[in-house]
């Protein structure tokens, strides 16, 4: 069975920029295996804590810190309907425009739970209704033609460290395979 990566061709592929934020415009996720904030300012949004927002960003907590999933807390505070929030986020520095995994930005979330004042205040910071880019998480299903079928071409190809890591791996796990059967 061959592995799924052997089938992305020998297209050069890009270059992991960090877990913070992947996306150009803020937010995103594609390690997130561990390796996003600690949600505590998160967890502050979504109880609507504003002076625990404000204290955790002046003490160096990045207001666009990103989950798994790739959500900012202005993702959080947009899908609340807390427009102190959404205006507390923004003054500090968050991302209007900040897309998750799934191509969303916090305008989307608003819009979605039909939080008007909410959109209404990211439009006038510069929010945009334009669906974000879509990040491939690391754990994509292992099918060795997964970008070929039509419902998944639109998807970015993993990032090159990623699928060199993939490929070691394998390498090594072949390796000590053969070893434990004396091949």
């Amino acid at each position: 069975m061959a592995d799924w990566w052997a089938n992305l061709g020998e297209a050069p592929l890009a270059s992991w920029p960090g877990p913070q934020g992947v996306n150009e415009a803020g937010g995103g996720s594609v390690r997130g295996c561990g390796r996003v904030g600690d949600m505590s300012l998160h967890r502050a949004v979504c109880n609507r804590n504003a002076a625990l927002v404000e204290k955790l960003v002046s003490e160096g907590v990045d207001v666009n810190q990103v989950e798994a999933a790739g959500n900012t807390p202005l993702h959080s505070a947009a899908f609340e309907g807390w427009v102190d929030g959404v205006q507390l986020l923004l003054r500090l520095g968050a991302k209007v425009n900040a897309s998750n995994n799934a191509g969303d930005r916090p305008y989307h979330w608003a819009s979605n739970m039909g939080h008007e004042e909410v959109c209404s205040l990211l439009e006038k910071h510069g929010a945009t209704k334009e669906r974000g880019k879509v990040l491939v998480q690391e754990h994509v299903p292992k099918v060795k033609d997964f970008f070929s079928k039509p419902c998944w071409s639109h998807h970015p190809k993993p990032y090159t460290d990623f699928i060199d890591f993939k490929k070691s791996e394998a390498a090594a796990y072949e390796a000590e395979r053969k070893r434990a059967i004396r091949v």
